[in-house]
């Protein structure tokens, strides 16, 4: 990983597990470059990117950058292995990983045999690719710095695209690779019955006058729960 540089985008706490990837990949010689502060992701994305081009200008034996998501479990071999494909294809690479409804997150590419759209959770992209991404990329000012935008979210002949497909689309599609890495999320939280009880109490003493106990009680629970 010596001659690689990790970009990350976060405006939150990185998952722990997510901080033993980085440490592992950084004691194998990995450089890190962390984006933090805009909840923009589109923004994120190009202004850590543009971080990127500017360190691979300044270390020329850097020849890869691996995109990794805050939320992600990504074994060494497994980096090791994607930005070894990524070089030897000379393409952007991804890694496998699944969403919150259990779909793998990325899309087959129409017209476009063998490549896909994937998310930006663990994506390796060649120096050369991104380079020429960015003097192909309209460039953009934001408090003093230029910065050149790899990607965007918008609409795109009757689709709504995020900003990780059109980065995919940018880049030419990317290849993926089948080598799985975790992808952390979290379960729903839901109120207490104790507290949709006392909901449910305090609903009934305010209900307005004419309006039936049956109906004061149908109309908070159940709606607060499923809306909220």
């Amino acid at each position: 990983m010596k001659n690689t540089i990790i970009v990350m985008s976060s405006n939150r706490e990185i998952e722990a597990a997510t901080k033993k990837t980085l440490q592992n990949l950084t004691d194998q010689g990995a450089m890190v470059l962390l984006e933090t502060g805009s909840a923009d992701v589109a923004y994120a994305r190009c202004r850590a990117l543009s971080w990127a081009c500017e360190k691979l200008r300044e270390c020329p034996e850097r020849d890869v950058i691996l995109m990794l998501d805050d939320d992600m479990d990504v074994p060494a071999e497994t980096a090791q292995a994607l930005v070894d494909r990524a070089r030897e294809l000379g393409r952007a690479c991804s890694a496998v990983y699944a969403t919150l409804t259990a779909r793998v997150a990325a899309a087959r590419w129409p017209d476009h045999p063998g490549l896909w759209l994937v998310g930006l959770g663990c994506v390796a992209i060649p120096r050369a690719l991104l380079l020429d991404l960015e003097e192909r990329s309209e460039s953009f000012d934001m408090n003093g710095r230029v910065y050149s935008a790899f990607t965007w979210t918008g609409p795109e002949n009757g689709h709504w695209v995020g900003e990780d497909f059109r980065l995919s689309k940018n880049l030419g599609g990317v290849h993926l690779c089948p080598l799985a890495v975790g992808h952390i999320k979290k379960g729903a939280l839901w109120p207490d019955e104790e507290t949709l009880a006392q909901l449910a109490r305090s609903a009934h003493e305010a209900a307005p006058a004419g309006l039936t106990s049956a109906a004061a009680d149908a109309a908070t629970p159940k709606e607060i729960r499923e809306n909220d």
